[in-house]
């Protein structure tokens, strides 16, 4: 994000922090992720609950790219070898 353009995660409410953790998750931001883990956890989410709808979710648009080679990884890779 651009100086200025910063989002402030614990001001938005639980359904677009849970977006913007996915959006965070896809450009790898591990500092932003574990930030918005923290706040659903201080919101009373329970642990399973975070990871089944915020972190699953947002792994699971990660895969659907790497697979379809929209999303490359550092060292990986393309096409997979048998």
């Amino acid at each position: 994000m651009a100086d200025g353009d910063d989002i402030i995660l614990k001001n938005l409410d639980d359904d677009a922090l849970v977006l913007q953790m996915h959006q965070d998750l896809y450009d790898g931001l591990k500092e932003e992720v574990v930030e918005g883990v923290n706040i659903l956890l201080e919101r009373g989410w329970a642990p399973y609950k975070v990871l089944t709808e915020s972190l699953a979710g947002g792994l699971r648009t990660v895969g659907i790219d790497f697979r379809a080679a929209i999303l490359l990884f550092p060292g990986c890779c393309w096409p997979p070898t048998p």
